[in-house]
């Protein structure tokens, strides 16, 4: 209001001419006047030009705040330097078996709520990036995901730091929310969850070779680490190509390879943490005795291939652990191995992806939409080394509560809502070889039914 006041006296001066007086006390002639009303006039255009300034200033440190699909509930500063992310995920299960109830071995029917995770992520300086990711679920609440990535040279060079998925397996790598199948495959058991360390990764030649280095704790097959119990260490290292990502032939694009390797030292007799082997219904078919433990080195290495076109997806990928185990005098050296081989195929159109679906036209009632429709199927195995079943190595009982093999076909009908809401029906079946003190495990059928929200 000041500058408008000030520009409306200038006016009226050159209007009125003569007949207004601007000094009290001097006459001043019509030449001494403008030169007075033009340095009027500067003064009036700094000052706008200085409101200006302030109020871009202002504008450029103004946080925004969004709340959307793409980027959940975030705040940032206007040019991405200062990021905060709040998202997360719930799954609710509910897991069915057939077979005889009356059976104390046999698994039981429940509905739980399999992860209640809450994500906080974000940006600092944009060199530094941050994940941190509580869990819920369960009896205690734990930290599944802590990490922090430097920059350095993106993406071609990021270091990370804390805790996060070891890199390793093809499956246990992909985001939990986009996941195809409702549990990864038998195969994922060897292959290490989440450990604390230090990571050296990033993208190169035009982003079609992704490579992984890290050092950490160490952990057991499908592992998770939450203290250290020893100095021994493990080197993990994963290499994935996708050479034709930024081909014009389009079948192509899709197409992947690589693999991961991992090499630890152990010697924990007194601290053992025994790897527990599960199917799809979360039952344990492998453990061992107390009186072994591992003494020496851990070598897992994994082939992996996939691809993806149009709404086509299959990937497959083949596991091995070894590692040495000693009861008293005796010390052998075992070798577990498993595969899987999936395939999905989107029924409504939408293009298959390792990040996740987005339906073309997410369900709506009043839109007439229906979300996509993917029919997926899985077969996986996870073989046991039969010197395990040594008396002298472990006990002369195992054998009646471990099987050799394992062996699971999987099929299943996802139906993406939109992009954060997902319900997941699996029917899984596996069977056994050994594990019984006459024969075989039971067979285990399972429905698994599941609601997500991700966001």
């Amino acid at each position: 209001m000041k500058t408008l006041g000030h520009v409306l006296l200038a006016l009226a001066i050159l209007v009125g001419g003569s007949g207004v007086r601007v000094f009290a006390d001097t006459e001043l002639s019509t030449e001494e006047r403008l030169k007075l009303l033009e340095q009027e006039v500067a003064v009036l255009k700094r000052q706008i030009e200085v409101d200006k300034e302030a109020s871009s200033q202002k504008a450029a440190s103004a946080a925004i705040v969004t709340a959307n699909v793409k980027d959940g509930f975030q705040i940032k500063s206007p040019d991405d330097s200062y990021k905060l992310k709040v998202g997360g995920y719930v799954q609710a299960d509910a897991r069915f078996f057939s077979g005889n109830k009356k059976d104390p071995t046999s698994p039981i029917d429940t509905f739980t709520t399999r992860t209640v995770r809450l994500a906080v992520s974000g940006t600092v300086a944009n060199v530094f990036d941050y994940f941190i990711a509580p869990e819920f679920a369960g009896s205690t609440v734990n930290l599944p995901d802590a990490y922090i990535d430097w920059r350095v040279a993106d993406p071609a060079f990021k270091i990370r730091a804390g805790k996060f998925k070891a890199p390793f397996g093809y499956e246990r790598l992909q985001s939990t929310p986009a996941s195809t199948f409702a549990e990864p495959s038998l195969a994922e058991n060897l292959a290490p969850n989440r450990d604390s360390g230090v990571q050296f990764f990033g993208d190169i030649l035009s982003n079609t070779v992704s490579y992984a280095i890290a050092a950490t704790n160490g952990v057991s097959d499908g592992g998770t680490s939450i203290t250290d119990t020893n100095n021994d260490k493990e080197l993990g290292a994963r290499l994935f190509a996708q050479p034709f990502r930024n081909s014009d032939l389009l079948a192509l694009r899709g197409v992947g390879f690589g693999g991961a390797l991992s090499y630890g030292h152990r010697e924990d007799a007194a601290t053992s943490t025994y790897p527990a082997y599960k199917t799809a219904g979360q039952t344990t078919f492998y453990s061992l005795p107390a009186t072994t433990y591992f003494d020496g080195p851990q070598i897992r290495y994994s082939p992996q291939v996939a691809y993806y076109y149009n709404s086509l997806g299959v990937y497959g990928e083949y596991i091995v652990s070894e590692e040495k185990l000693t009861k008293t005098t005796r010390r052998q050296d075992i070798r577990n191995e498993g595969w899987t081989a999936a395939a999905s195929y989107l029924l409504t159109g939408e293009d298959a992806s390792y990040k996740g679906v987005v339906p073309l036209h997410p369900f709506s009632l009043k839109n007439g939409g229906w979300g996509a429709f993917e029919v997926t199927g899985r077969y996986s195995t996870l073989d046991i080394d039969n010197k395990l079943f040594d008396s002298t190595l472990t006990s002369s009982t195992l054998g009646n509560t471990v099987p050799t093999q394992a062996r699971a076909v999987t099929a299943g009908l996802n139906w993406y809502l939109n992009a954060s809401a997902k319900l997941v029906l699996n029917w899984e079946q596996t069977r056994f070889k050994g594990g019984a003190a006459n024969g075989s495990r039971l067979t285990e059928n399972l429905v698994l039914s599941r609601l997500q929200l991700a966001f």
